[in-house]
């Protein structure tokens, strides 16, 4: 029998006053353990536990996944109770990724482009819709984070479904994380105006994790050391086909909290379901200093630096050839939980903006399988940066920038 092990994951991204000051490091994830882990198994609650395994959470993702705890009642378990099927799957699922693709190398004047929305052509994309006319099929996304709060009514009018693993319902206590990525995918409001819209066909799922600040500890929390990977689970069964993650731990999780995300990310893979997923704000080489679960090394997971405006990384995005893209999550303006500017900056923010390109070319290409939209995604970035970086023989990214209309007509030319 395989025994796995979770370890809690809690978000410690957490700036609760009403400027909402945000600090990029404030994106983190602590560990630890209080016994959980997962098994395969048919049987019901009362016949695990006369084997002694306490059902922790039952998975609606995928079929007889089961967190459980051992208690002692005085009677061993037995292995032939349980099924070994989906330990497999994220060992078929490692990450298929070309070193070579078409994607182009084009130094841009961007003197009068100072925004992601400009730089990565979010606005040349949605004129080309325009002109075409053409129409935006919806798209699920599930932040998993803080829990959005409508603060905005283009957030409200897109959020379909909020679920709080955590019990916390006083929302004035909520970090604005969730919320800011919201806004990117929703657009801006600021006093009358609504400002660069990234994925207009959007529909939210908010997921809420209990935070570090919420001092709540493991065998006081909704599901345990399961909550994260119960978030996971929530996501890909409430129908979401793009799921962004906001979020990298303190340190590399137990290999047996590994294995449990990756069977639920890995089987959602089937589906063609997407995990974006922050590159981490340390400032560090990711081939040296990974991050997790950014380092997952599974195909359906996307990692995202940032960069900044002059094409340079961010000051305290991790770089290096194992994160595939990056974006410009470098000092953007985005809605708080109480509706206000702020000014933020962070892998967070980058991660959201690849996630609404792929809601766009989801939109416009709903049947494309997951391995024709990684290689479009991919092959078009753009691979210039600052060229300060090439003097010192540092890379940022595997592949590039996002391009959001390159993206796209690479899926135009798929069905021509």
């Amino acid at each position: 029998m395989y025994k796995y092990i979770l370890l809690i994951f809690i978000l410690n991204a957490i700036f609760l006053c009403s400027c909402s000051k945000f600090n990029p490091f404030d994106d983190k994830v602590q560990t630890s353990s209080d016994g959980a882990y997962v098994i395969e198994t048919g049987m019901t609650d009362e016949e695990l536990l006369s084997y002694g395994q306490n059902v922790v959470y039952r998975f609606k993702s995928v079929p007889n996944m089961v967190a459980v705890k051992e208690i002692n009642i005085g009677k061993q378990s037995h292995n032939y109770i349980y099924l070994t099927n989906i330990y497999n799957l994220p060992f078929e699922n490692i990450k298929i990724r070309m070193n070579s693709l078409n994607n182009y190398k084009i130094q841009t004047d961007l003197s009068n482009c100072n925004s992601s929305y400009c730089e990565a052509n979010f606005d040349k994309t949605y004129s080309e819709i325009s002109a075409k006319n053409l129409t935006l099929n919806p798209v699920n996304v599930a932040i998993i984070d803080s829990g959005v709060i409508p603060a905005t009514i283009q957030i409200k009018n897109n959020l379909v479904s909020s679920y709080n693993l955590t019990g916390i319902i006083d929302t004035s206590s909520w970090s604005s994380h969730a919320t800011y990525i919201a806004s990117i995918f929703t657009g801006i409001t600021k006093g009358n105006s609504l400002l660069n819209v990234y994925a207009k066909n959007v529909k939210l799922n908010s997921v809420k994790i209990n935070f570090a600040e919420d001092n709540i500890s493991d065998d006081m929390k909704n599901y345990g050391s399961m909550q994260l990977a119960a978030a996971l689970d929530t996501a890909v069964y409430s129908g979401a086909k793009i799921v962004n993650l906001s979020l990298s731990y303190l340190q590399e999780p137990d290999q047996n909290v590994e294995m449990a995300e990756k069977i639920v990310i890995s089987n959602a893979s089937k589906s063609g379901v997407i995990f974006i997923v922050a590159a981490g704000n340390d400032g560090n080489n990711f081939n040296k200093f990974p991050t997790y679960p950014a380092a997952y090394n599974l195909n359906n997971m996307i990692t995202v630096a940032s960069h900044a405006y002059n094409l340079s990384l961010a000051s305290s995005s991790n770089y290096g050839d194992s994160i595939e893209l990056s974006a410009q999550g470098s000092q953007i303006d985005l809605n708080s939980k109480n509706g206000s500017i702020d000014t933020v900056g962070g892998t967070s923010f980058s991660g959201p903006l690849v996630a609404s390109a792929i809601s766009i070319y989801l939109g416009l290409f709903p049947n494309t399988d997951l391995n024709t939209l990684l290689n479009h995604l991919f092959s078009s970035a753009n691979s210039y940066y600052n060229p300060i970086y090439s003097s010192k023989n540092i890379t940022l990214t595997k592949y590039g920038r996002l391009d959001t209309k390159a993206f796209i007509d690479l899926g135009f030319s798929n069905i021509q």
